[in-house]
């Protein structure tokens, strides 16, 4: 297969890959700056109001991006709001990061706190933790994706 036509019939996940990394790293320099500025507090609360902010960061830049990148999808021809298919994607793309944010979360909590606990500088605790979760994360994100057919054309 050409990678032109791996790209034109891949598109909707390279696209939503992208948005993930975009996120992800987002999340990631901004948490591990704020690990090292509390580096100072215990374990767990470095660890517990770093993800807290990591996820406000993730969120923020994912929604922007898929927006960005979708809002043409559910418009109609009359250009009102498709609500049936909306709510349908919706439903798909919650359960999708639904169980890899349970992943995501225990898994970067806990290497964060481990890392910390075994001398790691906060900074450096904090990158450590979220590439490895979010290594989970976009595995079990593209699972879920493709299980629940997002992206199977209608």
């Amino acid at each position: 297969m050409m990678l032109k036509e791996y790209v034109k019939k891949y598109r909707d996940y390279l696209t939503l890959n992208r948005n993930l990394i975009v996120s992800i790293i987002s999340a990631m320099i901004v948490s591990a700056i704020f690990a090292q500025a509390i580096k100072d507090q215990e374990g767990y609360v470095n660890a517990t109001l770093t993800i807290l902010l990591s996820y406000g960061i993730y969120y923020l830049v994912f929604t922007i991006l898929y927006y960005k990148d979708n809002k043409q999808k559910y418009l109609t021809e009359s250009g009102s709001i498709d609500k049936k298919k909306l709510k349908k994607d919706l439903v798909k793309m919650v359960t999708s990061v639904g169980i890899a944010e349970v992943l995501f979360f225990t898994s970067r909590w806990g290497f964060h706190y481990y890392f910390l606990e075994i001398g790691q500088e906060a900074y450096l605790a904090s990158v450590t933790a979220h590439v490895i979760a979010a290594t989970i994360f976009v595995v079990a994100v593209n699972i879920g994706v493709y299980l629940t057919k997002l992206y199977k054309k209608d």
